[in-house]
């Protein structure tokens, strides 16, 4: 690598996009969607790359944050977008990253690399140790990197449909997980709806209910309105709804076909336990009867069950955003919602569905139950590089002793 010919530059809109989409790393993250929506959020955004000979050989977008005084954060979210086994690459980009930032008051740079640090299966066990990218850390550590901790996930759960048929893909699944999509389709008949923009408020109101319940800080309803508008085509808002029409008739003819199976059955002592299952499965369909009634007096013939909010980039589908009323769990909303989009990337030639986040992988954790949701669907656990940050002024040991006792005081 010849560093005389090697230029650090800001990238124009089209030049970004035309290395980013093509870029192994390449995420939503990292793209100008992500740039228009941080630009909204009132953040300083740029595109930055080295260039040699006048081609981008790495670029990352900067967003700053977390201003200290007149200082600012800057992180490349996600990115950078490089050949992070090339060190000399990763340490002049670095270089001139903490060079431009320092034009810019930036007292620390943060990354979190979009690569896998190492392979995991789907119970979250570590495989295949040697295929690692350990010595990626290392080397970021001996630029002078320090692992932190942030906000953004470090734990993904994805499944690989590449080239996969659908029924492929639910045959694979979970049994109790494959069950409860067929009852989402075949009992209690389901309906998915898309949502448009000026129906999102339906969405809004979906994870404030989630939010209050679970205990996160949700987005507000313009965060959401910004993305759809920004995203375009690459955004589906989808909610799933009980039909309570559909199903009264479902579990009518349910029952009808419990009595004449019933009226078939002989007094003979050996159909007498078939009689009595009989019996007791057609009064817990006339108390479901009652109660669907009930739902539909009071609320109408639709009852909004859940919603989720899907990012479509590059090769993969993103399940980014999502919630539900607890009351009405057991209709299985959210299987209906993640079968409607694997389905969906399935048919339409995506390699990834990743369904983002996982903060747990311990049984007694509180939020085990979200992974054991995604567990079901039968993919594997990828764990990302992690989040690390470097100072580029010395404000910076003041923020961080500042911050220490911020910590101490809210234990």
């Amino acid at each position: 690598m010849n560093d005389e010919n090697i230029k650090f530059s800001i990238l124009s809109d089209d030049e970004y996009q035309k290395y980013a989409k093509n870029h192994p790393q390449k995420n939503f993250f990292q793209s100008l969607y992500m740039k228009e929506l941080l630009i909204k959020e009132n953040r300083e955004v740029f595109l930055v790359g080295l260039k040699d000979n006048n081609k981008i050989i790495c670029a990352t977008l900067l967003a700053s944050s977390c201003c200290f005084f007149k200082y600012k954060t800057y992180e490349a979210l996600k990115g950078y977008l490089i050949d992070y086994n090339n060190f000399e690459l990763v340490k002049l980009f670095t270089t001139k990253i903490i060079e431009f930032i320092k034009r810019h008051n930036g007292f620390r740079l943060i990354i979190d690399p979009y690569i896998i640090k190492q392979r995991r299966d789907i119970d979250g066990n570590i495989i295949d140790n040697k295929n690692n990218n350990l010595d990626v850390i290392n080397n970021l550590l001996s630029i002078g990197f320090k692992s932190i901790d942030n906000a953004q996930v470090n734990l993904n759960f994805v499944l690989d449909i590449n080239n996969k048929k659908c029924d492929e893909l639910l045959k694979n699944m979970q049994s109790s997980t494959r069950n409860n999509i067929n009852k989402t389709i075949n009992k209690y008949k389901l309906v998915i709806e898309e949502l448009n923009y000026d129906d999102l408020y339906i969405f809004k109101d979906i994870t404030t209910n989630t939010s209050k319940r679970r205990n996160f800080k949700d987005r507000k309803l313009t965060y959401y309105q910004n993305m759809y508008k920004i995203f375009k085509n690459d955004i589906k808002v989808l909610i799933s709804k009980l039909d309570c029409l559909k199903y009264l008739m479902t579990l009518k003819e349910e029952n009808e076909k419990l009595l004449d199976k019933l009226n078939t059955l002989s007094d003979s002592t050996s159909n007498k336990k078939k009689k009595e299952s009989i019996r007791k499965n057609i009064i817990n369909n006339d108390k479901k009867i009652v109660e669907v009634t009930k739902l539909y007096a009071k609320n109408g013939r639709y009852i909004i069950l859940s919603g989720a909010m899907f990012i479509l980039y590059g090769d993969e589908i993103i399940y980014l955003f999502s919630g539900s009323y607890i009351e009405y769990m057991k209709y299985l909303g959210q299987y209906i919602l993640q079968w409607e989009m694997i389905k969906y990337a399935c048919n339409n030639n995506y390699k990834r569905y990743n369904f983002f986040g996982v903060k747990e992988l311990n049984k007694d954790g509180k939020d085990y139950g979200v992974y054991e949701f995604k567990k079901g669907f039968n993919g594997h656990v990828e764990e990302l590089l992690g989040a690390y940050e470097i100072k580029t002024n010395n404000i910076y040991y003041l923020f961080k002793l500042l911050s220490g006792i911020k910590k101490l005081f809210k234990k």
